[in-house]
């Protein structure tokens, strides 16, 4: 048997081969670990879970303490969102102090932001599986609910650093296959950057989605095939993810079990590569926080066997 060998499909960023082995040989037993900026892995049974009890943890503490939360919300997590909402009308928790904005929105190829009316759109999710799902007497002002719209796209920012005096409290993701958070996707025009210290700088806007993330959307979130997903967005940029005082981060998307996984190997590249705008998601690693891998994502990235047809 001879080895063979190829480089990565060009318009693929993160092209290093000596990296890519790096990550796609991390050990379970390694894999968990805190750095120097509190930035923490932990490899548990369910991620969800895990998510789910945080978030209410901070909407009960924001009540009890009568102090507001700003919160910066992946969207289209209904199996997370319904079930905190469930819990604080169960348990009479107040959400009255929480300031939340949607991290990203589809957008068409003239620049207009999706009304939260459109069917797809990523803001009117999150308003129907998490603050309708509230009961009305512990939902905050709707005033509190940020969302991106052609008005506000290019200030967006500017709007979470205004409400959290400085940044949010805390930014909620998962990676996508393209290693983004939120719309920040890598070798698009928006984020653009001659340095990681630019690249850090640069604020919310309108984003040329790539092409990995225009397929990983087609799978349903985004309309359900390649025709019907739009290829544009409006999305926060790398300073609103530097700037929150907290992240919060799940790994354990759909497609990990088997062998060979590409959501396993972007997840590795995020949590234990360099730190680059080639995965933008890896700046999370300059950030207090803390990123729940599942098991399942946590198992080896194996050779696939063969199989006779």
């Amino acid at each position: 048997m001879k080895d063979f060998t190829f480089e990565p499909a060009l318009w693929y960023n993160m092209r290093d081969k000596a990296v890519l082995e790096k990550c796609r040989n991390i050990k379970r037993e390694d894999m968990e670990y805190e750095n120097e900026h509190g930035y923490r892995v932990r490899v548990v049974p369910h991620p969800c879970s895990a998510i789910t009890c945080e978030l209410f943890e901070r909407i009960l503490r924001s009540d009890i303490e009568d102090r507001k939360t700003v919160i910066i919300f992946p969207n289209i997590w209904r199996s997370v969102y319904s079930v905190v909402a469930e819990t604080c009308n169960r348990r009479n928790v107040s959400a009255r102090n929480l300031i939340t904005f949607c991290m990203d929105e589809w957008a068409d190829e003239q620049g207009h932001v999706a009304p939260i009316t459109y069917e797809h759109s990523l803001g009117g999710h999150f308003i129907r599986d998490f603050y309708l799902n509230l009961r009305e007497d512990l939902r905050p002002p709707f005033k509190n609910v940020h969302y991106f719209t052609d008005e506000n796209m290019e200030y967006y920012s500017d709007l979470i650093d205004e409400a959290g005096d400085g940044g949010a409290d805390l930014i909620v993701s998962a990676t996508g296959w393209a290693g983004h958070t939120a719309f920040i996707d890598p070798g698009t025009k928006k984020f653009e950057a001659r340095s990681l210290e630019e690249f850090l700088t640069l604020r919310s806007g309108y984003v040329d989605n790539c092409r990995l993330t225009v397929i990983q959307n087609c799978g349903g979130t985004g309309g359900g095939d390649y025709y019907h997903t739009p290829r544009y967005s409006a999305s926060i940029g790398p300073h609103d993810v530097i700037s929150a005082r907290e992240s919060l981060e799940r790994h354990d998307l759909t497609n990990v079990g088997g062998y060979a996984s590409w959501e396993k190997m972007i997840s590795r590249l995020q949590l234990y590569g360099p730190v680059t705008p080639d995965v933008p998601a890896s700046v999370y690693q300059l950030t207090p926080g803390t990123v729940y891998v599942s098991e399942e994502m946590a198992t080896p990235i194996a050779p696939m066997p063969f199989t006779a047809f």
